[in-house]
């Protein structure tokens, strides 16, 4: 086959330009032909370079022939300068660099020059800043850290928890300018922080009280309570096979498609429905961790959607997928997202944007998409508490509130011995690069956060047991509004207890603030004995069948108490019965004198002769 041939077969391997054949071929026929030996070579050379598909070795004009027109490589010359800027100004990244790059899913997160120039681009509105114009304290009912806050969805109802035991229940209907709460009761009859607190979504009917226990409770709206999670098995390697926590509770939260989730420090998760908590969960999730032993300690929980995030004090955030098998892996996930044995505080989510606090005193935002590497990060965020939070703005998720402890008060602990002179700030940041927009002082280290979209209103806790709630008159409406403007009676008490023994349970009057006449008592007196929910009788017998618990009255009755009445002498005393035989005889003589001595001799020796001769 010759040269020819091959070149019909395979014309790109020659380097030729299309419709330019004839000038390649004519150049190498016009070219001066060498010896037979050199020829040779010449040839075979041509001939294994267009079978192994590379270019032959040709003069300087034929090297210059790429087989691109003039237009098609000015084209890609520009091409090739507009990427070069592009990753000088890092908006591009090879992929080439990493190898699994194929394995990522959803586009790539802006770098953080692309963050801030979006930033500055995007201006913030007056909206997404909290109303912090106006401050409103509460009455200093607790004397710890207020650990946990929840909000009912129509804000008229609030409660918070302490690291005293004890929970608060707020009612802006009811509430005056002492801020007092219209019910104070220990969840728990023992010194357990109470860590978390959850109002149902579905008319916020429920309280969720999740205390230091390994059983979460549920409590109405009113503080009654209606039932007690399971205990699991203590002795159980395999939490897969325990009906409930075995170890402390940690953190919980309603879920979006019913029930309830429970964290606890057994490097579990389960979900609970309200009418079979007692009997075990209903689903659950096992963290594995990669520390020595195969557990953590779950620190938060967030649920948005199909997914449930996850984060633990190994420093794993993973989300699983409530659709799938809760007990395979975790659909996203990243090992050390926070510094190991850090306590990662709170997760928050909206859309697909998650961001973490850890006690390393960072919040890092990562897109759910490419959950990888955060998309912007930032340091010197100390919370100062375990409980330290993190919310977005609820109205377009254009800025997000954080609390930050002073220096000398930024230590993850809530010991009730440490010091609370030193305050705090509120610091809003940018949700775009997480940057600083506004600060504002206080006079605690502020732990939790809920901004009510329905009154405007930002719910704070604070390290020293304190409860404020910032508003402003012009933005803010009922809610605290309300309340201020509502003065006191001075002849009631709204602070209740749960203890009905309590002097403080339910308002009383002071019956020293005024006098009654004796008629008007009499006549209250009466009224009160007419009245069946204040004047208790006594049940009477009942007659038929039986109902509430109580036995009627049968038509063999009257035989069957015959037959087996209480015997007649039941009552009697035998003492009294024996004496009344004795006082018919003789009763100073028995028959073993009756013969030798029938007739009564006294002695005549008297008590007075025998001591004079004593």
């Amino acid at each position: 086959m010759d040269e020819a041939a091959l070149r019909a077969m395979m014309p790109t391997s020659f380097g030729g330009r299309r419709g330019g054949g004839g000038k390649g071929v004519a150049s190498r026929a016009a070219a001066p032909v060498g010896t037979a030996s050199g020829g040779a070579a010449g040839a075979g050379s041509d001939l294994s370079s267009a079978v192994l598909g590379k270019r032959p070795a040709e003069d300087d004009e034929e090297e210059d022939d790429d087989g691109l027109t003039a237009e098609e490589r000015a084209a890609n010359r520009a091409a090739e300068e507009e990427a070069r800027e592009r990753r000088a100004r890092g908006i591009d990244s090879s992929s080439d660099d990493s190898d699994d790059s194929d394995d990522e899913v959803g586009p790539p997160p802006p770098p953080p020059s692309a963050a801030v120039a979006a930033a500055a681009s995007n201006p913030i509105p007056p909206t997404s800043i909290p109303p912090l114009t106006h401050t409103a304290r509460f009455a200093p009912i607790h004397t710890k850290t207020l650990s946990s806050l929840a909000v009912d969805p129509s804000g008229s109802r609030f409660c918070v928890g302490s690291y005293d035991s004890t929970v608060s229940l707020y009612d802006f209907g009811g509430m005056t300018s002492t801020l007092s709460p219209f019910r104070h009761f220990p969840p728990t009859h023992e010194t357990y922080p109470i860590l978390d607190l959850a109002f149902s979504p579905s008319g916020a009917t429920h309280l969720l009280v999740v205390s230091g226990t390994c059983e979460a409770q549920i409590f109405t709206r009113d503080a009654a309570e209606v039932g007690k999670c399971r205990k699991g098995d203590p002795y159980l390697r395999d939490m897969r096979h325990t009906k409930g926590h075995v170890s402390a509770l940690t953190c919980g939260g309603y879920a979006a498609g019913g029930g309830f989730w429970t964290g606890g420090s057994d490097s579990t998760v389960r979900l609970w429905s309200e009418e079979r908590m007692e009997r075990g969960q209903d689903d659950l999730i096992v963290v594995k961790s990669k520390t020595r032993g195969g557990r953590t300690k779950v620190t938060a929980i967030a649920e948005e959607g199909d997914g449930i995030w996850v984060s633990g004090e190994d420093g794993f955030v993973g989300m699983w997928d409530t659709r799938s098998n809760l007990n395979a892996r975790p659909r996203l996930g990243v090992d050390e997202a926070h510094e190991r044995d850090t306590w990662t505080s709170c997760i928050s989510l909206s859309g697909h944007k998650v961001v973490t606090r850890g006690g390393d005193g960072k919040v890092k935002m990562w897109d759910a998409r490419q959950f990888r590497k955060p998309v912007v990060e930032r340091d010197g965020l100390w919370g100062g508490s375990n409980h330290a939070g993190l919310i977005w703005d609820p109205f377009d998720s254009r800025t997000l509130i954080a609390g930050v402890a002073d220096t000398g008060n930024s230590g993850n602990d809530d010991d009730s011995t440490a010091s609370h002179k030193d305050g705090g700030q509120i610091v809003v940041l940018d949700s775009l690069d997480l940057s600083t927009v506004s600060t504002t002082a206080t006079p605690s280290t502020p732990i939790r956060f809920h901004w009510s979209a329905h009154t405007d209103q930002l719910f704070t806790t604070h390290r020293s047991g304190l409860l404020t709630i910032s508003y402003s008159p012009t933005r803010s409406t009922k809610g605290i509004t309300l309340a201020l403007p509502r003065h006191a009676s001075s002849t009631s008490s709204l602070y209740t207890s749960s203890d009905p023994a309590s002097e403080s349970s339910y308002p009383i009057s002071d019956p020293t603030s005024f006098t009654q006449s004796e008629s008007a008592k009499r006549r209250r007196l009466a009224k009160a004995r007419l009245d069946p929910t204040k004047t208790l009788l006594p049940q009477g017998p009942l007659s038929g069948r039986g109902k509430g618990g109580r036995i009627g009255a049968g038509d063999q009755q009257g035989t069957v108490q015959s037959l087996w009445k209480a015997p007649d002498d039941l009552n009697v005393d035998p003492r009294e019965a024996l004496l009344k035989y004795a006082a018919d005889g003789k009763g100073e003589f028995t028959k073993a004198w009756e013969k030798t001595q029938p007739k009564t001799i006294y002695s005549n020796y008297e008590e007075e002769q025998e001591q004079e001769e004593g």
